[in-house]
């Protein structure tokens, strides 16, 4: 299975100095980013569509093997709830355009009372209207998503339903679809201003994750998100992972430096 992983987001102050050297300008972290690490989910889209220049301009400063995925915007999945957003949707690719060739998903991220029985004709709706460029990852919170007849239902129209580590959603992690989406979220308890550090060690639960993932078979793809908030340094969570995956360790600047300071 090839398994991606990356983080939710890149443009956090918390990193300069830790992740980013500190000298670095904000506007050339997604570039640095980019050079560590081979995909990223953009959660800046769930607040607000972006900008087309914008987009243009993550194209062009990330390399051509980078992949992207998305979250959907808020006033689609939570103040709308998925009816009547046509005109959202449209503005929502439109932005993306420039971004095309490098999206590898746009997940759904539901609100926590968004039922399996509402959402379900909404997202009939919604899957006609989408062109099947992208793969389109359903994060339900709401427990009637892992009832049987959701499963059924993701089974038969081949919907990934998003695997979760988050706070107050018992997740049985069903495979519904030929890849795997995984979300490492966390909860809030970790303020903003102590993003950059471990402050939370759950060095026992990514292990856990990693074992999860080495069990899968038959499935090729696997993208894995994780978030700040779920240690506190999401690309030390992301390293943890890999090393427990028997894959390589990243390194950035400032690791290596503060590696080499500590001889």
């Amino acid at each position: 299975m090839n398994i991606k992983i990356g983080c939710t987001g890149w443009s956090y102050q918390g990193w300069s100095g830790t992740f980013y050297p500190k000298n670095l300008k904000s506007s050339e972290w997604l570039k640095y980013y980019s050079q560590i690490f081979e995909i990223t989910e953009i959660n800046s889209t769930f607040y607000r569509i972006p900008a087309q220049e914008t987009v243009k301009r993550w194209n062009e400063e990330t390399p051509r093997h980078f992949r992207f995925t998305a979250k959907f915007p808020s006033i689609i999945t939570h103040e709308k709830r998925l009816d009547r957003v046509n005109s959202e949707i449209f503005s929502f690719l439109a932005a993306l355009s420039p971004l095309h060739e490098k999206i590898s998903a746009l997940v759904l991220q539901l609100p926590p009372s968004l039922s399996f029985d509402e959402a379900k004709p909404k997202l009939d709706e919604l899957f006609d209207l989408l062109p099947k460029d992208f793969l389109y990852p359903i994060e339900g919170r709401h427990e009637s998503w892992f009832s049987e007849d959701a499963i059924k239902y993701l089974k038969q129209n081949k919907h990934c339903l998003v695997w979760n580590e988050i706070a107050g959603v018992n997740n049985p992690m069903p495979i519904t679809s030929d890849y795997l989406y995984v979300r490492l979220i966390g909860d809030r308890s970790i303020p903003d201003s102590e993003f950059g550090k471990v402050t939370k060690n759950k060095e026992k639960l990514v292990a856990c994750w990693a074992k999860r993932l080495q069990e899968i078979k038959d499935i090729p793809l696997a993208m894995v998100m994780a978030n700040n908030h779920f240690e506190g340094f999401s690309p030390a969570t992301v390293n943890s992972l890999r090393m427990h995956l028997g894959m390589r360790e990243l390194i950035w600047e400032e690791k290596k430096q503060k590696t080499l300071g500590n001889f």
